[in-house]
Parts: C-alpha cells; sequence; structure tokens
C-alpha cells in the first residue's frame, strides 16, 4: 500500500503544470483512493513492461467494441419512424423501398430507415391499404397477425382484437401470433382472425377498396365496429345501449356528412341520438 501511495503522490507532483498540487491535495487524494479502489486494481498501477501493455491493449479494445456497439443503437434507434394519423384525417405515405400505404384515421406505423435495406418490415394497428414494391420479403406485424407479402396490394384492418385481410393482388401469407397457423391468400380472397381462428371468404372485388373515397359499406357487421368507424371518421364520442353489442349492421355511410350518416346508421336499428358538441348518445325510439 505504501508503495501505491508513494506511485501516485510523485505522480501528482510531477503534474505537468506551473500550478503544482500542494501537500494536503496528494494526501486527499492519496486517502480517496483508498477507499474508492479495491487493493487488486491498486497494484494493477505498478505493473509494467508488457503486462502494462497488454491491459492497455485490452481496455483499447474493450472500449472500441463498446464504442461501436453504443453507434450501432443509435443508427437504428434514430432512425425509427413512426407516423399517426388522428380521427376524421386520411394520410398516404411512401416507404423507403417506394412502396406505400394509405392510412385511414387513428391508425399508426412504425419502421426504421436503416434497417429498411436489410429487413423490410413494418409494425402496423388500424386499417391501411398497402401497394407494395417486389422485392425481397415484406412484413407487417400487428397484435393478433403477421401479413407477409412479396409486392402485391392488400387491406389490413387491425383493431381491438380484430384482425382482417383482403388480397386484391398477388399472393398474401397471414399467420396467427397466437396458433401459429398460416394461411395463402389469393387475389379476391380475404381471411378475419379472431384471437387463433381463421374466418376465410372469397369473391371480393379486386379494386382498392371504398373507405380510400370516405365511403363504408357493411354486412352483418357487428354494430359495436360501426358506431366505432362512425367515432373515427367524425372525431365522436358515443355512448350506445349495451344490447346494441349484440347486434348487427347492413348499410352504408360516408364521411361527408354527419347528419346523413347517423340517420343511415341509426334509421334500420331504430335508434335515436342526442348531440352535445363532440359527444353522442344512442338510444332506442320508444
Amino acid at each position: 500500500m505504501e508503495n501505491f501511495d508513494k506511485i501516485i503522490k510523485d505522480k501528482l507532483q510531477s503534474y505537468p503544470t506551473e500550478e503544482k498540487p500542494d501537500e494536503n491535495a496528494v494526501s486527499k487524494m492519496i486517502d480517496m483512493l483508498d477507499l474508492e479502489l479495491p487493493f487488486d486494481s491498486k497494484s494493477d498501477l505498478k505493473k509494467t513492461g508488457s503486462e502494462s501493455k497488454t491491459i492497455f491493449l485490452f481496455y483499447k479494445i474493450a472500449a472500441s467494441v463498446a464504442f461501436i456497439a453504443l453507434s450501432m443503437y443509435a443508427l437504428v434507434a434514430f432512425n425509427e419512424v413512426t407516423i399517426e394519423v388522428g380521427k376524421t384525417a386520411f394520410k398516404k405515405i411512401e416507404l423507403p423501398d417506394k412502396s406505400s400505404v394509405q392510412l385511414n384515421a387513428d391508425s399508426k406505423i412504425t419502421y426504421n430507415r436503416f434497417l429498411w435495406n436489410f429487413d423490410r418490415k413494418v409494425s402496423f394497428e388500424g386499417e391501411g391499404f398497402f401497394e407494395i414494391q417486389k422485392g425481397e420479403k415484406f412484413e407487417i406485424h400487428s397484435t393478433l397477425g403477421v401479413t407477409q407479402i412479396l409486392g402485391t396490394s392488400f387491406n389490413i384492418y387491425s383493431r381491438e382484437g380484430k384482425y382482417k385481410v383482403e388480397c386484391l393482388s398477388g399472393k398474401v401469407s397471414v399467420t396467427s401470433i397466437a396458433s401459429q397457423k398460416q394461411l395463402i391468400l389469393n387475389p379476391g380472397d380475404g381471411v378475419t382472425l379472431n384471437q387463433s381462428d381463421f374466418l376465410t371468404f372469397s369473391n371480393l372485388p379486386q379494386y382498392a377498396p371504398k373507405w380510400l373515397d370516405g365511403e363504408f359499406y357493411y354486412e352483418e357487421e357487428n354494430v359495436e365496429d360501426v358506431i366505432s368507424e362512425l367515432e373515427r371518421q367524425f372525431d365522436l364520442q358515443i355512448s350506445f345501449p349495451e344490447e346494441l353489442k349484440n347486434q348487427k349492421y347492413t348499410g352504408y355511410f360516408d364521411n361527408k356528412d354527419l347528419e346523413k350518416a347517423l340517420r343511415l346508421v341509426c334509421e334500420p336499428l331504430g335508434l335515436q341520438y342526442v348531440r352535445n358538441g363532440n359527444s353522442l348518445e344512442l338510444s332506442f325510439i320508444e
């Protein structure tokens, strides 16, 4: 320990500046080192020659590896892109490979510009119409399922425990995250995924979905899902009787005229409504 203290003291007193540390400063530094450094660490400071060079090289390599790892992390983290579309809004975005996606209201997509060159992958929730450029595998990850394609156009609906994919062109592979079941869709095919069960349908019209024009068509759809779409398209908060959750709706509305949309949805279901600003209360007509 005394030899170690002498080494530190000599180094401090040879500090290359006109301002020399006094004895009190030297003694304080030695006391701090006695408290903070374990004995083995102090002993290492006395090593000379090849041992010192080896230790220096080891720390230099470790520092370089840490710097590279930190740089890579920063490069990936700073290239993360998240695009969110609020209620009443539509947005078309272009991905790094010139693929495009049109987002319906209240939708979100995330991708990484740096990793895109190695892995075409996005995270997605909401509803979107994708047109994918041909190339390496393209993956879309959502809460309930994963959709894989090579080059195609399709629509994805991923909201509140419901996942639906409709293929317009090319081929689409849909995988359930819960069961790992996989299904291949051809043009005109569609699938709805509820938790781990697939419900397939076919003979879909092979043109872009009508919601892109602000038009929403339903056939035996859950009323709760229809009301949720009204909320997104008109930025509303809608309350309704609990019994409505078990009912189905077949019909249509567009997002151009709120009063007309409410009439088209409410009349077939025997509903009336009271509006207060952005709040709307639905009730059965007595």
